[in-house]
């Protein structure tokens, strides 16, 4: 007998629409979801726009790339959804990879990509609604080394060009499925370009999020469900996860305001917490020993071998994209990025020491200082990572995790697609903040379904500035168990 949420989870966007029709398969969706998700689903799945396009069949010329955690991950050997399932929990310390980064670290386990979760599901849908984008999307294990993916990337492009009548492929990518798609184009541009149109990246950390070095230090410390994962998926586990690791913030000498011929706006003051050597860190981050995290010989060796590989990602890109030679302007025009502001953010971890200069304790900067690209951000990536040199830059308030279920956002983005003027995003981030537009670009379809109803005011509420209440986890960890919380189901770590 056939699971109703697997044949859910695997299910494109458009199936999943009709199976929400199905009563027990709408039961069983409810239950896992939640009340407040599945009513936020159900009613984008009955819009008149998309029940009217379900049987258009568009030429495929959209590729639509998540963020970390986004796609869905399988165990082709031992079945079951692995990430995220909250049925399969216990699976998600056997996600950890061996010391390469490439293979599972029981390689028993085949651990797959198959489709994308269902926090994108509003804007799959508002794709599915025009009768212009043929969209397919590109689920990927962002466990692995960008290489380990890139090939598939590059494959399905060419697949859809081939098959749609020879139309431009055009991208959208959230998240670190901005990075996927550089790192893409870095390696396979000569092939892609002639086949590409435009691309739209969403909330991507292009130089990285402080966030990932929030986890690394603190482990899964951010709201106590995100900490209740903490006691499934271990420490050893998530320091094996390369991809995931490749998003702290970008080594000095790359990231924004640190380079010798940068002029940052930003000056030193009297506060420690505002003269930005690296605005992320007041420590090498690229120093395995630096993160003070009681590893034995054996594991920081691991641990710095991943840190190693990271600062090599970042150079090569960063060498790629500012070399004209190899990425031109002309193709830099056909790039968007948009990025979300207004929310404190995880900006900065800084050591503070006590006598003899010895480490004490780690403060977690997130108070947002207005005209600051440093301290402005939406709640997962400071709006200085997202800023990509000679490519056009769009603001939102918005939330990370909701960014791309915004109307505003996705409705400007297929503008950009087509060629045609923005009408709604925002020329800078105080227009977006507090011009006309502010309204307008603020809130997603689905805020439960995607996190950004957690956000409350200035503050999204992702960060715990110390340890979790172990009595609370235990608390969660029952309620687990009793199959209650839902929001479990829904849980990304950026």
């Amino acid at each position: 007998m056939s699971d109703p949420i697997l044949d859910f989870l695997a299910a494109d966007s458009a199936r999943r629409v009709e199976l929400l029709d199905h009563p027990e398969t709408a039961a069983a969706v409810r239950q896992f979801l939640g009340d407040a998700v599945f009513s936020e689903l159900t009613a984008i799945a009955q819009r008149g726009s998309v029940q009217d396009h379900l049987g258009v069949k568009s030429p495929p010329n959209l590729v639509f790339v998540p963020g970390v955690m986004g796609s869905l991950l399988q165990s082709d050997t031992k079945f079951g959804v692995w990430w995220l399932d909250v049925r399969t929990r216990q699976h998600l310390d056997n996600l950890g990879l061996a010391p390469d980064g490439i293979g599972d670290s029981d390689e028993n386990n085949q651990v797959s990509a198959f489709q994308l979760d269902t926090s994108y599901e509003p804007f799959a849908l508002a794709a599915l609604a025009r009768d212009d984008f043929g969209h397919r999307p590109f689920p990927y294990d962002w466990r692995k080394l960008y290489s380990q993916n890139t090939w598939a990337l590059r494959d399905l492009i060419l697949k859809m060009h081939e098959t749609n009548g020879g139309y431009p492929v055009h991208i959208v990518a959230h998240s670190m499925g901005g990075l996927m798609v550089r790192a893409t184009l870095r390696q396979y541009g000569e092939e892609l370009w002639p086949v590409l149109g435009r691309i739209a990246f969403i909330g991507t950390p292009h130089y990285g999020s402080t966030s990932i070095a929030g986890y690394l230090k603190n482990h899964l410390w951010g709201w106590d469900l995100m900490a209740v994962m903490g006691l499934y998926l271990s420490r050893d586990t998530f320091r094996s996860l390369w991809g995931v690791l490749s998003l702290l913030p970008a080594p000095k000498g790359i990231y924004p305001g640190t380079r010798p011929d940068d002029n940052p706006k930003w000056q030193p003051s009297r506060s420690s917490d505002t003269f930005y050597v690296h605005p992320c860190v007041n420590f090498d981050l690229y120093d395995a020993s630096a993160w003070d995290l009681d590893l034995n010989t054996t594991e920081l060796a691991n641990l710095q071998r991943v840190l190693d590989n990271v600062a090599a990602f970042y150079r090569d890109l960063d060498a790629w994209h500012n070399n004209p030679a190899e990425l031109g302007q002309d193709l830099c025009d056909r790039m968007l990025m948009v990025a979300g502001v207004g929310y404190k953010t995880l900006f900065r971890l800084q050591y503070t020491s006590k006598l003899g200069g010895l480490w004490e304790s780690m403060d977690k900067i997130t108070d947002r200082i207005p005209g600051d690209p440093n301290r402005d951000g939406d709640g997962r990536v400071p709006l200085a990572s997202g800023t990509l040199p000679r490519v056009r830059m769009r603001y939102v308030s918005g939330v990370h995790g909701g960014l791309t279920n915004i109307p505003a956002v996705y409705s400007d983005v297929f503008r950009w697609l087509k060629g045609e003027p923005l009408t709604q995003l925002a020329d800078t981030p105080e227009d977006a903040l507090g011009g006309h537009l502010a309204l307008a670009t603020s809130s997603s379809d689905a805020p439960r379904l995607d996190g950004s109803a957690r956000a409350s005011g200035d503050d999204p509420g992702y960060w715990q500035l110390s340890a979790p209440d172990p009595a609370k986890l235990s608390a969660l960890k029952s309620d687990l168990d009793r199959g209650t919380v839902p929001d479990f189901n829904l849980l990304k770590i950026l």
